[in-house]
């Protein structure tokens, strides 16, 4: 593990055995911008993203999933088309491969929605080989 780096905020969740793991969080319309409450670990593979719309958003909203703040290289805005209900199992867009860092997980609700409820789930793969 690096030393003298700043540790990844949320902190990392990675349990040491060979299991594949996930992060979960429920959404809302007031969300806006959020972080998933767990980083995903340096060296960890996607291996799937679930957005659950359990109530559809209203107003033309979108929800978008990046490694960055304001990011969509997990999730497009076309990708979970969150104005319809319904499972959008969504392909991890350009964030493919081992991960270079300890990576936390913001999404962004935008427009101006007054009712909506979304959960994602992501699962990853831990870099636990040895």
């Amino acid at each position: 593990m690096a030393t003298n780096v700043p540790p990844a905020s949320p902190s990392v969740r990675e349990y040491r055995r060979q299991e594949s793991q996930y992060v979960r969080l429920t959404v809302t319309f007031a969300n806006g911008a959020f972080v998933l409450p767990a980083s995903l670990p340096a060296g960890a593979l996607i291996t799937s993203l679930l957005v659950l719309v359990e109530a559809a958003f209203s107003a033309g909203a979108s929800l978008t999933l990046g490694s960055a703040p304001g990011g969509s290289d997990l999730a497009a805005a076309g990708d979970t088309a969150v104005t319809a209900a319904g499972v959008k199992r969504i392909d991890t867009a350009t964030l493919k491969g081992r991960l270079a860092a300890d990576t936390p997980i913001y999404g962004t609700i935008a427009g101006a929605p007054a009712a909506g409820v979304a959960t994602i789930v992501l699962h990853y793969a831990p870099n636990n080989d040895g």
